[in-house]
C-alpha cells in the first residue's frame, strides 16, 4: 500500500513485490476472482445463445448478444440447467448463489433461503487474505419491492443473514482507499484528492521500481485520478438536483450519476478497482434488484417500466404489472422492447469485460484471472420458466477455464456448475443444496 496522511491506496501487483529469486524460477501467479452478476426480470433463450460448431466452439453470438461479439474468445455459455425457483420473484432474486429450501415459492427472509450462497462460501475461504472479504454491489433500487430483502438480495452470509450492500461509487471508493473509519466518518481532506494523499510515498517507490513498473503505476494512477474526477462530478450532480428538489418531502438519490449508463459503469469500475488491488477477490453486482419497475424510457424505442415488459404476453397496459398508462400495439413490440433493455445491460457488462482485459497482469491479463458468472433466474420473464436459466461465465481463471465455447447440461441442477466454480478457486464443497455432482467447466 502506498500510505498518506489519514489515507492510504493499495497497489496493483509489480514485479517488484516478487522476491528476485521466486522471479528467476517463475512468475508469481496472479490470484483469481469470482464475480457474481445477476440480471433480474430473465432472458429469453433465443437471446441467450451462440452459433456454434460440432464441438461446441463458439463461432458468432446470437443478434442479442452481438455486445459479446469481440469478447467470443473469452466466454463459455451453457444451456440447459435448470433451478427450483418454480417461478416465483422473491425466490429467484435471494436464491441465485444458493440451491433454494424445498418449498420453493415459500422461501421468506425469516425461514430462511436454503444456505450461504456461492459467493459467500468463497469469500469465507478467501478473505483473509486481502482487505475486504467480498465486496456486494446494487444500482439504487427504484420502484416498488425497492426494499424487499428477498428481491434485492443475492449474497447470503447465513440462511437469514444478506451480506451488506453498496448503491453508491463514492462509499465504495472510500473503503478501498482507507478513507472512512469504523463509523463510516470520512478522514481526509475533501480539498485533496486521494493520489495527492500518497503522493510522497508513490514518488518515492516509482524511483526504486523498474521501467515495467513505473508504467503500470503510471495507468493505474491515471485510472484512480478518472475515477476521482468522475465521482466528484457526480456529487456535483448530485447537488444540484438536491438544490431544485429542496421542497421534495423525499430527498433525491446522491452521490451517484443521474445518468443509469454513467451510474452503472462507475460501479463497474469499483469493481476494477477492487480486483486490481487485491482489495477483494470476490465481488457481485446485483444491475437491478428482482422485479425491478425502473423506467428505461431512455432506451431508443421503449416505453414502460422494465418487469412490466418482460410479461410481454400482455400489452393491455392493465394488468397489476403495468403503471396503468403504458399500452403496447402488439406482443411483438413489447418483446423486442423487453430485448433492448436486456440488451442495454448487456452492453454495460461487455464495458466491463472489456476494461478487464486491458489491464495487463503477470503473462496474460486482469479479465484472465477472473471467473465472472453472468446470468438470471428465469429463461422467460414471461414464462417464469427456471428451467433452461441463462448463465455466462468470463475469464478464463487463471487459465482453469476454457472458454470460446457452449456447453450443454439438458435439465442438470445449476448448482452443479457453482461447485466447480468454487473447485476453480480452490475452494472445495461436497455438495451444494441436494447436488453432489459438479458439472464441468474445464
Amino acid at each position: 500500500m502506498l500510505r498518506g496522511t489519514g489515507a492510504w491506496l493499495a497497489l496493483p501487483l509489480l514485479e517488484v513485490m516478487t522476491p528476485l529469486s521466486a522471479r528467476e524460477a517463475t512468475r508469481q501467479r496472479p490470484p483469481i476472482r469470482l464475480g457474481c452478476l445477476y440480471l433480474p426480470n430473465g432472458s429469453p433463450e433465443s437471446a441467450w445463445n451462440a452459433a456454434v460448431d460440432g464441438e461446441g466452439r463458439i463461432l458468432s453470438m446470437a443478434e442479442n448478444m452481438r455486445p459479446f461479439e469481440p469478447l467470443k474468445e473469452h466466454l463459455q455459455l451453457i444451456t440447459g440447467l435448470e433451478s427450483e425457483l418454480r417461478g416465483s420473484h422473491p425466490a429467484g432474486g435471494a436464491t441465485w448463489l444458493i440451491r433454494p429450501a424445498p418449498e420453493g415459492d415459500g422461501i421468506n427472509a425469516r425461514k430462511g433461503v436454503g444456505g450461504i450462497s456461492m459467493d459467500q462460501i468463497a469469500a469465507k475461504a478467501l478473505g483473509n487474505e486481502t482487505l475486504l472479504s467480498s465486496l456486494e454491489l446494487i444500482m439504487k433500487p427504484q420502484g416498488s419491492f425497492s426494499s424487499d430483502i428477498l428481491r434485492n438480495n443475492i449474497s447470503w452470509t447465513s440462511p437469514t443473514t444478506p451480506a451488506p450492500r453498496e448503491t453508491e461509487p463514492l462509499a465504495v471508493f472510500r473503503r478501498l482507499t482507507g478513507e472512512v473509519g469504523a463509523a463510516g466518518e470520512k478522514k481526509r481532506d475533501d480539498r485533496k484528492t486521494i493520489l495527492d494523499a500518497v503522493l510522497a510515498d508513490a514518488n518515492s517507490l516509482k524511483s526504486k521500481v523498474s521501467t515495467a513498473d513505473r508504467d503500470k503505476l503510471d495507468e493505474y494512477f491515471e485510472s484512480v485520478r478518472e475515477v476521482e474526477k468522475r465521482l466528484a462530478l457526480a456529487q456535483e450532480d448530485s447537488h444540484i438536483r438536491k438544490q431544485a428538489m429542496l421542497k421534495n418531502t423525499t430527498a433525491p438519490p446522491g452521490g451517484h450519476p443521474e445518468n443509469h449508463q454513467e451510474y452503472m459503469r462507475l460501479m463497474f469500475d469499483m469493481m476494477i478497482l477492487a480486483y486490481w488491488t487485491d482489495a477483494t477477490r470476490v465481488a457481485s453486482f446485483m444491475l437491478d434488484h428482482e422485479q425491478s419497475n425502473r423506467y428505461f424510457d431512455f432506451i431508443p424505442e421503449v416505453r414502460g417500466m422494465w418487469h412490466a415488459l418482460s410479461h410481454w404476453g400482455d400489452i393491455s397496459g392493465k394488468t397489476e404489472d403495468d403503471d396503468g398508462q403504458t399500452a403496447w400495439t402488439s406482443k411483438e413490440v413489447k418483446r423486442q422492447q423487453y430485448l433492448k433493455v436486456i440488451n442495454y445491460h448487456h452492453q454495460q457488462v461487455a464495458y466491463f469485460f472489456e476494461r478487464l482485459k486491458t489491464i495487463k497482469e503477470g503473462d496474460g491479463t486482469l479479465l484472465d484471472n477472473c471467473l465472472i458468472l453472468y446470468g438470471s433466474p428465469f429463461e422467460d420473464g414471461n414464462k417464469h420458466a427456471s428451467k433452461r436459466v441463462p448463465v455466462m461465465l468470463a475469464g478464463k481463471a487463471g487459465g482453469k477455464l476454457k472458454t470460446g465455447r457452449q456447453l450443454s447440461y439438458e435439465g442438470q441442477p445449476r448448482e452443479g456448475v457453482y461447485i466447480s466454480i468454487l473447485d476453480a478457486l480452490g475452494v472445495h464443497v461436497d455438495k451444494m443444496g441436494n447436488t453432489d455432482k459438479a458439472l464441468s467447466i474445464i
